[in-house]
């Protein structure tokens, strides 16, 4: 059997923060001088355009997207996974090693995991990656997992999670239960899934697991990772 990973987008697609972040950012709005915008009207636009559509400047940025990083670790508990995403991670890793790569900050993702039982199944974890830099994490990303792993495969929500794939070379599979609406993600990937079942399904074909596909999936992580050496309680950070 190829040794695969299977990297997750936080946000959107195994959290779901959409009011929440909306809500979030729609808050302060007055206090940073953008606009406030309807986020479930604008399931279509990329960030960029809703940046645009905001009113914030580039060189601001930065500085809000640590701003929320830290306004989100503050209701970091209150973040609930979507229906199915617990048991599929659960399932997916009787297969693979599964890991995570977002913006969102390192104590909101390790609070996410942990209240949902979920944190010892994830043997690679980069967070607080720049809102447009995700093309230059995953490339980092890809290197590092490289030595371990003769398959890498991303799952994201969003139209940038496609763009970032498609400059690094790496496959993706993108689900419309968050950012980015069904029809706006099928204009740029053809693989778009719409619940955890089909993205399980699709992940067996893509790796050629058959027909068991679920027929281990005991709900205990207990494959030995290639990049811990051991299972499950060791993660592995990549390195800056």
């Amino acid at each position: 059997m190829q040794s695969a990973i299977v990297l997750f987008d936080f946000d959107g697609t195994l959290a779901d923060t959409f009011e929440s972040g909306a809500r979030l950012i729609n808050q302060f709005a007055e206090q940073f001088g953008y606009n406030k915008i309807d986020f479930a009207k604008h399931k279509d636009l990329s960030a960029r355009q809703l940046v645009k559509l905001s009113g914030v400047k580039w060189w601001q940025i930065p500085r809000l997207v640590r701003f929320f990083r830290r306004e989100s670790a503050k209701h970091a508990d209150e973040i609930k996974p979507f229906n199915g995403v617990v048991e599929m991670v659960r399932q997916l890793s009787q297969h693979c090693d599964v890991g995570i790569l977002s913006t969102n900050s390192a104590e909101t993702v390790g609070k996410f995991l942990t209240n949902n039982a979920l944190d010892s199944y994830f043997c690679y974890i980069k967070t607080n990656v720049p809102l447009f830099g995700k093309s230059r994490a995953l490339r980092r990303a890809v290197r590092f997992l490289r030595r371990n792993y003769t398959f890498i495969l991303y799952v994201g929500d969003e139209i940038r999670d496609i763009e970032a794939c498609h400059k690094v070379g790496l496959d993706i599979i993108s689900v419309s239960w968050g950012f980015n609406s069904y029809g706006a993600l099928t204009l740029l990937n053809q693989n778009v899934v719409e619940s955890t079942d089909a993205l399980l399904e699709f992940l067996s074909k893509k790796m050629n697991y058959g027909s068991n596909w679920k027929s281990n999936a005991t709900g205990t992580h207990n494959l030995v990772s290639p990049v811990t050496g051991s299972a499950p309680n060791s993660i592995e950070i990549e390195k800056e």
